[in-house]
């Protein structure tokens, strides 16, 4: 079999009254973060939707009052969620931090801003146009958004040096309409500031169309504001996409790079070794109930589970392996036939290592090549893995 590693430890058993009182405090906790996970969702959507309603001169569908306690009653799910993480950072010694951080920021606005208008005095209908900070919620549940802050950082003085030249060029373009067209068209480019607008709606290339230069000058100082808005949101648009990019990678190795380091046999390799192997590894994840390779097929690479649980068929009973177990390692070896088949139990991610990057980091780091081959001599001739 393609090198399969079986878990240490073995089956036991509980007593019946743990075991039941485990379900129970367990099913307990699954409700719980359930309701944590999207009753607050729930509420904002719900809440988000009453608010619009509410600013109808008639509304249609619902009348106000039911509205007005639907919205009460999503304002009070939102305090519940709060108060709930606020007992629970309390018990771990955490509610500085929680009360510091953007979620516990965001927790608190939600869930305080309208009773603090209620207090000062405003009341329904209007009271519900504070409830709009609603809408913050969702920063909480969206880890895109950590990802973004990291690449504005990142990424801040090559996006500070683009807004620059858009400041440049918007304040260029709006002194030459102005004097150009001032006495042409007094009403649009009278004054500074009414050419800074026409500037900012042109060098967006979002152009009205009903205002536009008449003077020659105008016009070809026009195009090039056209031209150069298309250029630096394009470098924008540029350094955003490649910072996203960079970001993911670096994700990526992070995660690779902790997972190979779990691998015992990967052990004797060296800081550089374990870079260009985390480098090297690609993710897959893979639906439950899919084969990935069958007995019999060429083997091309090997396969390292992240997360979830796979089955390889092999006799007397298949064996099933969970995340930080890996298989398939003959292949890098001679390009044999694969001598089982695998395939996920469970929703899996795998790291797959392909035989090509698996000899060029073994001509780089010949220990990476020796360690694969002892592993497999020790599988072929009995070790605790069948092999």
């Amino acid at each position: 079999m393609d090198g399969v590693i079986l878990s240490r430890g073995g089956p036991h058993r509980r007593p019946r009254g743990t075991a039941q009182a485990e379900d129970k405090a367990m099913e307990s906790s699954r409700w719980l973060r359930w309701i944590m996970r999207w009753g607050g969702g729930i509420a904002v959507a719900v809440g988000l939707a009453g608010i619009c309603l509410t600013t109808e001169p008639e509304p249609r569908h619902l009348p106000l009052q039911l509205l007005n306690d639907v919205l009460w009653l999503c304002q009070a799910g939102l305090c519940g969620q709060f108060l709930i993480r606020l007992l629970a950072s309390r018990r771990t010694g955490q509610i500085r931090a929680y009360l510091a951080s953007t979620s516990g920021l965001v927790d608190a606005i939600a869930a305080l801003a309208v009773p603090l208008a209620f207090a000062g005095g405003a009341r329904a209908p209007d009271l519900w146009l504070v409830g709009i900070v609603w809408v913050l919620k969702p920063i909480n549940a969206a880890p895109g958004l950590r990802q973004l802050n990291r690449v504005l950082v990142r990424e801040a003085r090559s996006l500070g040096s683009v807004a620059c030249l858009f400041v440049i060029i918007l304040f260029l373009a709006a002194t030459a309409l102005y004097v150009l067209e001032r006495a042409g068209q007094p009403a649009e480019f009278g004054s500074l500031p009414q050419s800074l607008w026409w500037a900012v709606v042109t060098l967006t290339t979002t152009g009205y169309g009903d205002v536009i230069p008449k003077s020659i000058g105008g016009r070809l100082i026009a195009s090039a504001v056209m031209i150069f808005g298309l250029g630096i949101f394009g470098l924008w648009t540029g350094i955003m996409a490649t910072g996203f990019a960079a970001e993911a990678r670096r994700q990526d190795f992070l995660g690779n790079w902790e997972l190979v380091a779990k691998v015992p046999f990967l052990h004797s390799l060296n800081a550089s070794g374990m870079a260009m192997l985390a480098q090297s590894l690609r993710r897959l994840d893979v639906p439950a109930n899919t084969i990935l390779f069958r007995r019999g097929q060429d083997g091309d690479c090997m396969y390292f589970v992240v997360s979830g649980e796979v089955e390889v068929d092999v006799l007397p009973s298949p064996v099933r392996l969970g995340p930080g177990n890996f298989f398939g390692e003959m292949a890098l070896l001679g390009g044999g036939k694969r001598s089982a088949t695998v395939s996920t139990i469970r929703p899996a991610t795998l790291l797959v290592l392909d035989v090509m990057d698996f000899r060029t980091l073994a001509a780089h780091h010949t220990e990476l090549a020796a360690e694969v081959e002892a592993e497999a001599n020790r599988r072929a001739t009995g070790g605790p893995a069948p092999s």
